[in-house]
């Protein structure tokens, strides 16, 4: 029985994605992006995890604002694509189930972990937090963008699935249905709680939990995105210090 790494991993819909992901009026670059980019610290001479790193895109501006990286992903197709694309003596990626223990990696070697839309992938928070606050230095920031849990519920209800606002399980999805090129995604859904005490319990400072408002390049570009989250909430971005 394949294990959540192999059923939530991007190596069938690798491409599909990244032209999702890369259109100018996406979530990702109209919300996500800009609020992950607004957490970060200064990034000069830090090393950098990016967990999940998927198409690059924080792997690629950590390394042109002086940054040391490693980039971890399931998804073998992302990760080779990635090393086509940029090449870099600072750049390091590996192949690797993030839900899991990553040994290969040192204790306290990094100041920077940045963890966009990827933990929605993993059902164990509990531990993948422990294994984050293993891998940073003292002083060092956790910055998460992740499903927002009414978000999530609302966009269900839109699309008639019936589920829980209080479910915590796997469903599958079909993202860009009025693309060209459908594709179905794996994640998991669960209520707030289950959010905030992973955080709660760990042995890291919560230093933020937000849900920022649209900004007025969202405005410009995409005016029905910009009106729905101004009126609901599309992610959660929360930032940790250890």
């Amino acid at each position: 029985m394949p294990n959540d790494a192999e059923i939530t991993n991007y190596d069938a819909i690798a491409d599909r994605f990244i032209a999702h992901a890369g259109r100018e009026n996406s979530w990702n670059n109209l919300y996500e992006r800009p609020n992950t980019l607004a957490r970060l610290p200064e990034l000069a001479g830090k090393n950098v995890l990016d967990l999940g790193c998927s198409t690059g895109f924080y792997t690629e501006y950590a390394l042109e604002h002086g940054a040391a990286v490693i980039g971890i992903d399931a998804s073998k197709v992302m990760i080779d694509k990635l090393a086509v694309r940029i090449k870099s003596p600072k750049l390091k990626l590996f192949c690797a189930d993030i839900g899991k223990p990553m040994p290969f990696l040192k204790t306290g070697s990094f100041d920077v972990v940045i963890c966009s839309l990827v933990m929605d992938y993993v059902k164990d928070w509990e531990s993948l937090i422990a294994e984050l606050h293993r891998l940073l230095k003292k002083g060092g920031r956790v910055v998460i963008a992740t499903g927002h849990p009414f978000a999530t519920y609302l966009y269900l209800e839109k699309h008639d699935r019936q589920e829980s606002y209080f479910a915590f399980k796997m469903i599958e999805d079909t993202w860009a249905v009025n693309g060209p090129q459908p594709f179905k995604t794996h994640y998991y859904i669960r209520p707030l709680n289950e959010v905030l005490r992973s955080f709660i319990q760990s042995e890291f400072k919560i230093i933020s939990i937000d849900e920022p408002l649209p900004d007025k390049k969202c405005k410009e570009i995409d005016l029905n995105l910009y009106k729905r989250l101004k009126e609901r909430p599309g992610f959660l971005f929360i930032v940790l210090e250890k």
